[in-house]
């Protein structure tokens, strides 16, 4: 027999599964499943992460057949029920042409639903994607049934694990978001010296992201508010192909030469401190549609991520400390502020700086995005009270040993200092401990995943090991 080999986005997870089945359909899935129900199975969709949450040595299931996108009506309001294994890109131009959107979406559209939000895919200034499931359906072994069913999912705590599930749960096949009216967004990009500048314009600017650069370390941020127009303004049309010729392509272009082909750090440092302010007008006011501003093109060069979320309170400490620390990995002589000593000290993290002085030149700008608490047990922002930023580290040098060096040390040392979450489809170098600690919902979670899937037939060793399961 072939072996089978599946390569995700980033090319940095790589596993041969036994089988991999395809289904159009639920009873075809229900029969593939009735066929390894002594078995492991795990689910991908568009191979766009970087951790392990989809490996697997039995059956991989892709459901990119599931793709069906039906919008309904429920006492005027309207949702739409999506196949699981429906693109975001796909979803997002299917209800444009209703005039209608989702309420929330993320940089990237690659990825499937299912996929985006069992693992708590976010944009900026809203809930995650999995905040807002009203309902799913997944094909599990339910309180360990003998055969595979297809359970729908509404309400209560099952509800609240189900929105972003790992894929421990089963198999989702369908999945019902509220849609809202389509909508505009003017933005105004800016530069600032600090993140207390940039914060301030928050309320004013709720769905702003912002880019620390390196090696200038300036903020660049996008003031970004819903717009009372419906329309693009004229500069529209000009905007966008402008930042797909310059910054989709021409920015990332440049990085892929400077730092893997001529892995120069004066280049990189050059290109921060003297070209990047060229390529932004700030004061400039556009307005398009949201899922025209919202969206980046990061997919058209491969790149490997790792992203970090701190609570609003912390962010600023979090901010400059993952400074300090890349100025330290940039430059072996670079002094850490004494109180970022002390700190290191505390927690016992001191002694691991000589690892990273001096190894590493970051070459991307560090995106900080604001994401309100959800409602659901393991997602990253999953919180009662207080919003979260993820701060998202992209690296396109290769091979990658240095930027996993200092990508580790700041998972490590962010989650000693700042209680620090990991994105669960990002690179993921946290241990099993440090996760179990992040969530308090973790717990109950555990007790839903024992009752859809008591036989642990849809957990690998990465929701095994960082979901607590060996200990229980």
């Amino acid at each position: 027999m072939k072996t089978v080999k599946v390569q995700n986005f980033g090319k940095n997870i790589n596993f041969s599964p036994a089988q991999i089945c395809r289904p159009s359909t639920e009873t075809q899935l229900l029969e593939v499943l009735n066929q390894h129900s002594h078995g492991k199975v795990r689910v991908f969709g568009a191979l766009h992460s970087w951790s392990d949450l989809i490996k697997t040595e039995d059956l991989a299931l892709d459901m990119s057949q599931f793709n069906r996108v039906e919008v309904i009506e429920n006492e005027g309001v309207k949702f739409v029920k999506v196949g699981a294994g429906c693109q975001i890109k796909t979803l997002l131009k299917r209800l444009n042409e209703f005039g209608l959107t989702i309420p929330s979406i993320g940089l990237i559209t690659e990825q499937t639903v299912a996929g985006a939000t069992a693992t708590g895919t976010h944009g900026s200034g809203k809930h995650s994607l999995s905040h807002y499931i009203v309902s799913l359906k997944i094909a599990c072994f339910i309180e360990g049934g003998d055969k595979a069913s297809i359970y729908e999912i509404k309400d209560g705590v099952d509800l609240r694990a189900a929105r972003c599930s790992l894929g421990a749960l089963g198999v989702i096949t369908e999945i019902t978001l509220p849609c809202i009216s389509q909508y505009y967004i003017e933005e105004k990009a800016g530069f600032f010296q600090s993140i207390d500048q940039v914060l301030t314009h928050t309320s004013k600017a709720p769905l702003q992201q912002f880019y620390l650069l390196p090696h200038s370390w300036r903020f660049l941020a996008q003031h970004r508010v819903v717009s009372p127009s419906s329309h693009c303004s004229k500069l529209a049309i000009i905007y966008r192909i402008y930042w797909f010729v310059f910054i989709d392509l021409g920015m990332h272009l440049v990085m892929k030469l400077f730092a893997t082909l001529f892995k120069s750090k004066r280049l990189i440092r050059f290109f921060y401190r003297s070209l990047v302010p060229s390529l932004v007008f700030p004061g400039l006011r556009v307005t398009d549609r949201s899922d025209k501003v919202l969206v980046m093109r990061h997919e058209l060069f491969r790149h490997l991520e790792i992203e970090i979320f701190v609570k609003e309170s912390r962010v600023k400490e979090a901010a400059d400390f993952a400074q300090c620390i890349l100025r330290l990995a940039d430059d072996a002589n670079y002094e850490l502020p004494v109180e970022i000593e002390k700190l290191l000290c505390k927690k016992n993290l001191f002694e691991s700086l000589p690892s990273i002085k001096g190894g590493y030149c970051h070459h991307y700008p560090i995106c900080f995005r604001r994401i309100l608490p959800d409602d659901t047990l393991i997602s990253m922002a999953s919180n009662d009270c207080e919003d979260y930023y993820a701060i998202s580290l992209i690296t396109y040098s290769e091979p990658r040993d240095s930027f996993y060096t200092v990508a580790t040390f700041l998972a490590d040392a962010m989650f000693e200092l700042f209680d620090a979450r990991i994105h669960w489809g990002k690179w993921f170098p946290l241990k099993a401990e440090q996760t179990c600690k992040s969530y308090t919902g973790m717990p109950q979670f555990r007790e839903v995943c024992a009752k859809f899937d008591p036989n642990g037939i849809f957990r690998n060793e990465f929701v095994e090991k960082n979901l607590g399961f060996e200990e229980y």
